[in-house]
């Protein structure tokens, strides 16, 4: 049964048309013969009935005499005219004990013996005076049915042959115009895939399928003016962006590349060979491949300056913005090389500036601070105070020089993992004395996590920033450190309620030696900024003259 349900789904329309006729015609045809013909057997059956009947009614007193007079031979007479009535078979006369009158075939049925109804008989009673006296046993000579109703069945038969020639004709007609309309609409269809107008198909049927053509023409003729319009926006847009000088690109959702404009040339890559590679392949930097990754992969905007691939053998930088776009992404690199070198070429003479500024103070302060030293040497003999003065120009002396190498020469140190509290207590352990020296109520909230970066720097980052809030506290002061986790980002905070920062010196409190302080080197907050930019993080300052300060720092941790 599965395998017939199998070929029939894979038959053709005329097959299945076909044999859809030829089960309508079986299923009206066959039934109403077979009714037909057993009306008429049933008429026939009644019409010797009632003739039968007719003929015992209209001699019913000859069959009463008979009966009582026991006459055999004239009741043999009288019932061997019965069973030549058309149709009659057998006819028997008994009387009312059942015991054999006559019979038309009296070899089988012996007179005077009992009659045995083992067969399909039919009776007619025999009254008399509301009394039975006898019945009329028949029966009807089925040969006689079958012989008037062969011809009829012969010819019903041969009708339907007939009607099921004609539906399977019929359904080979109707399949082979169906499949005729089918391919005149598929050449349509063919002759638009070649980027023809499609050419309407007028048939001569009104139905469905005409319908059907008429809708598959106009809605390919529409969809080639849409066609036509977006390949003029396509070779429009595509013009335009090639006219640009910035790199665009149209990425999917798995960072492959599916549009590029002809901006990659100037990189020396060719537009079809980076169709359907992944962007990584323009990036140099590691860390870059994997920042755009993860932007795809959370489908968010990613801005930042990108080290570019440059097959000419050039270094390039861009700047680079990806922003999603429906299901894609838009990502545009454009070239700050130019920028980069004027910032290097900015910095550079930044840097000789500052190294200027250093030399001119670092001689001051060293002038100052060895002076003591000077005066004491022209002395013949020194007291305990004068040891005292030579100490403390030497402190002073490796103060400076410590804060000048902190700040020039910043520690690189490979990344580990260390906690929260790790960080904060070896920070603590070197403050402690001066905090409960000056009866300083510090505050700690501090998160318990893991942290995965350059350590000595955020150590360096916390200790100035403890150093520079316990210096601001007078008398019973009040220092909060705050150590947080906030998604991907580690938060600190020191903030104390000290004498704050004058609105005039809160921008130049980052400056190199800008202090108010008198022993100060003014390189502290110096030094937090260029560790805070070295983890590539975030230092805020908020400040309010005669309450206090808050330093924020926000770093990758």
């Amino acid at each position: 049964m599965k395998a017939f349900a199998e070929r029939l789904r894979k038959a053709s329309i005329g097959l299945k048309l076909s044999l859809t006729f030829v089960f309508v015609i079986a299923l009206c045809s066959l039934p109403m013969s077979l009714l037909t013909i057993n009306y008429l057997s049933n008429k026939l059956k009644q019409h010797v009935m009632n003739t039968i009947e007719e003929s015992v009614r209209s001699q019913k007193d000859e069959f009463i005499e008979l009966i009582l007079m026991e006459n055999y031979w004239r009741a043999f007479n009288k019932i061997e005219a019965l069973s030549q009535i058309p149709g009659v078979k057998e006819v028997v006369l008994v009387d009312a004990n059942n015991r054999i009158i006559a019979s038309s075939k009296p070899e089988e049925k012996v007179v005077g013996r009992s009659f045995s109804n083992n067969q399909d008989y039919l009776k007619i009673p025999i009254e008399s005076y509301s009394y039975t006296i006898g019945y009329l046993y028949y029966q009807i000579k089925r040969e006689y049915i079958e012989g008037i109703l062969s011809p009829l069945r012969f010819i019903t038969l041969a009708f339907t042959f007939f009607f099921t020639l004609v539906g399977v004709l019929l359904g080979v007609f109707v399949s082979l115009r169906i499949n005729e309309r089918l391919r005149q609409v598929r050449e349509m269809i063919e002759e638009f895939k070649r980027g023809g107008v499609p050419t309407k198909k007028d048939f001569w049927e009104r139905d469905e399928l005409t319908e059907l053509a008429d809708f598959v023409h106009k809605s390919l003729s529409d969809l080639k003016g849409i066609f036509s319009n977006l390949e003029f926006a396509r070779n429009f847009y595509e013009s335009l962006f090639n006219t640009l000088q910035e790199i665009v690109l149209i990425l999917d959702e798995t960072g492959s590349i599916y549009f590029c404009n002809k901006a990659v040339e100037n990189y020396g890559f060719l537009v079809e060979n980076l169709l359907g590679r992944k962007v990584g392949v323009l990036l140099e930097g590691p860390r870059e491949r994997r920042e755009v990754r993860e932007s795809l992969r959370q489908k968010r905007t990613y801005t930042g300056v990108v080290k570019l691939r440059n097959k000419k053998g050039e270094e390039s930088y861009a700047l680079a913005v990806l922003v999603p776009w429906v299901d894609a992404f838009i990502f545009t690199l454009k070239d700050i090389t130019e920028l980069k070198r004027s910032e290097e070429l900015v910095k550079r003479m930044e840097v000789f500036s500052l190294l200027g500024e250093m030399s001119a103070y670092l001689a001051h302060e060293l002038k100052n601070a060895t002076l003591p030293l000077k005066l004491l040497s022209e002395v013949s003999e020194w007291n305990e105070d004068d040891i005292k003065v030579v100490r403390a120009s030497i402190e002073r002396v490796d103060k400076i020089v410590s804060s000048f190498l902190q700040f020039a020469r910043p520690v690189e140190e490979e990344k580990r993992e260390f906690s929260s509290w790790q960080l904060v207590e070896d920070v603590l352990k070197i403050y402690e004395p001066a905090i409960k020296k000056k009866g300083i109520d510090l505050v700690l909230d501090v998160m318990d996590f893991k942290l995965y970066t350059n350590k000595t720097a955020l150590e360096i980052i916390l200790s100035n920033l403890l150093k520079n809030a316990i210096e601001a506290v007078d008398g019973k002061g009040r220092i909060e450190i705050s150590l947080r986790k906030e998604g991907e980002k580690t938060v600190l905070m020191v903030k104390d309620n000290g004498h704050g920062i004058p609105k005039k010196h809160i921008k130049k409190i980052f400056d190199p030696f800008f202090s108010t302080k008198r022993d100060s080197t003014g390189l502290g907050l110096s030094t937090v900024i260029r560790y805070v930019q070295m983890l590539e993080g975030r230092l805020s300052v908020f400040s309010e003259e005669g309450k206090g300060s808050t330093f924020l720092v926000e770093v990758k941790a």
